[in-house]
């Protein structure tokens, strides 16, 4: 039968004297941070004692206890930004910003146009709402069109079918007139 588990030469290392000391060491060591690091100071209703729980890393209670940030600062990341970074990460946009201003205005009308034009067809996102604004745009062009384009003139048998219509909405406004008048003992 085949001996299963690590070879031991893999586990001298890990049962020699040496590694116990070091690990002792290293555990006191870690003791020693955890005990004097500070402690939450919250009282418990019930008992009044303290929570004594570790306190989160630049805050004042323990994670239980009111160490997550309120309003906007709510998942803001404990290790943000230094100023320097956010102060260069504005500098980058403002100057990205002058280029692009410069780069506009060296264009011509008709290149300005074309280029508000393609600005506002290659917007972000996934390609069904892509091709739905294309369809959208699409649609409003014929609606203008449709719109724009001057009305036909009426025909003859168009003439006739608005005068029969006519006639038609005059006898129904009649018979509900008559449909309208009091019958039996309320007349």
């Amino acid at each position: 039968m085949k001996k299963r588990g690590a070879p031991s030469w893999l586990l001298a290392w890990s049962t020699s004297p040496e590694w116990r000391t070091i690990s002792r060491a290293q555990a006191r060591k870690n003791l020693a941070a955890w005990k004097a690091a500070p402690r939450c100071g919250a009282h418990a209703r019930s008992t009044g004692e303290s929570c004594r729980n570790p306190v989160k890393a630049g805050f004042k209670r323990c994670r239980l206890h009111g160490a997550t940030p309120k309003g906007k600062a709510w998942h803001v990341s404990a290790a943000a930004a230094t100023p320097e970074k956010t102060e260069r990460k504005v500098r980058d946009r403002i100057r990205a910003a002058e280029k692009r201003a410069r780069r506009l205005a060296k264009m011509s009308p008709e290149e300005l146009a074309a280029h508000r034009q393609w600005q506002r067809t290659h917007k972000p996102g996934g390609a069904a709402a892509r091709e739905q604004a294309r369809a959208e745009r699409k649609q409003n062009a014929e609606f203008r069109k449709m719109i724009a384009a001057p009305r036909p003139t009426p025909t003859g048998e168009a003439a006739a079918l608005e005068c029969q219509i006519a006639a038609l909405r005059v006898e129904l406004d009649a018979r509900r007139r008559d449909d309208q008048k009091p019958i039996g003992a309320f007349a």
